[in-house]
């Protein structure tokens, strides 16, 4: 299969060939129909500061991304087979004191795909099977490649209410501007984007 890869600690990205990854118990493999660039792949093409402490090549990246679940590893149940699904980004350790009591936004050893380890940037990439969300299969690929950011577009958005406020959204990149437009929708009287 072909990647997109950081092979070496440098600016820019590698296409390269790659085996097909095998799903695990728990795990699915995913055929990536579509992925959205973050502004975390903008930084790791160009091996910025933030990138050289925290990424470690060789890494395939990616982390926003849409497909078809083509293999289920054993113990899944669900997604299944010909599902299209979006993925959550965030692996979680399941055993750290915040995941054992059911915290885990803030799971001591997450993972992020395409961060810490292969992300989407790939024809096919193994995730674990709860990172997936099933989507209908009429929702284009494209549209279900940026449910990730547009999540966090919401949660921002939505964390006070809105009716009739005026509200301000600074960085006009492309969460902000789906905060704005989640915030008007949500019946914000005003809503101002700086950048």
């Amino acid at each position: 299969m072909r990647a997109l890869a950081k092979l070496a600690p440098e600016e820019g990205l590698t296409l390269v060939d790659r085996p097909v990854p095998e799903p695990g118990p728990g795990e699915i493999l995913v055929r990536v129909e579509a992925a959205s660039i973050c502004g975390t792949d903008l930084h790791i093409w160009k091996w910025d500061a933030w990138a050289r402490g925290r990424i470690r090549p060789p890494l395939v990246t990616g982390h926003e991304f849409s497909g078809v679940v083509e293999a289920v590893g054993p113990g899944v149940k669900r997604p299944q087979v010909g599902d299209h699904v979006s993925l959550e980004s965030h692996v979680v350790c399941h055993a750290c004191p915040a995941c054992r009591t059911g915290n885990y936004h803030v799971c001591l050893n997450t993972k992020i795909l395409g961060v810490d380890r292969d992300g989407g940037f790939a024809e096919y990439v193994v995730v674990p099977a709860e990172n997936a969300w099933v989507n209908p299969k009429d929702l284009p690929f494209e549209v279900a490649a940026i449910l990730e950011p547009f999540g966090n577009a919401v949660h921002t958005a939505l964390q006070f209410p809105v009716l009739g406020e005026d509200v301000l959204i600074t960085g006009a990149g492309p969460i902000g501007i789906m905060a704005a437009a989640v915030v008007r929708q949500a019946g914000a009287r005003y809503v101002v984007i700086t950048d």
